[in-house]
């Protein structure tokens, strides 16, 4: 049995062509994944600055409603104490009124006297 020299370097040769197709085609695909796996860690860096964008805008929306809640709140305890100095300024107002009418009548009154008495 006589092995053919040159049928077994062709095969070798072509051996060796695929190889370095396969291995070139290899190469290719690890370039395309690494390619692929920034592109997804840049997709994962995103969206995780989304998240937190989201979880911040949360946190704001969250805030400013506290501290419109807190303000009416304040609002409303200014408005009553405005309605309670109201009440009092204007009971005060009544009393005054009160006192001014009767020292009118009083001096009213003792003017008549005086006058009676004048007249008599």
């Amino acid at each position: 049995m006589r092995i053919d020299e040159t049928g077994l370097i062709q095969d070798y040769e072509e051996l060796e062509k695929q190889l370095k197709e396969v291995f070139k085609e290899r190469s290719s695909i690890l370039r395309q994944l690494t390619k692929t796996s920034r592109e997804l860690d840049g997709i994962k860096v995103n969206l995780q600055s989304l998240k937190n964008g989201e979880q911040s805008a949360k946190t704001d929306v969250q805030k400013l409603l506290e501290l419109g809640q807190k303000q009416r709140e304040e609002m409303k305890t200014l408005q009553e104490a405005l309605q309670n100095q109201l009440k009092e300024t204007s009971e005060k107002a009544e009393k005054h009124q009160a006192t001014i009418n009767f020292l009118k009548t009083e001096v009213e009154r003792k003017s008549k006297m005086i006058r009676d008495l004048q007249n008599e």
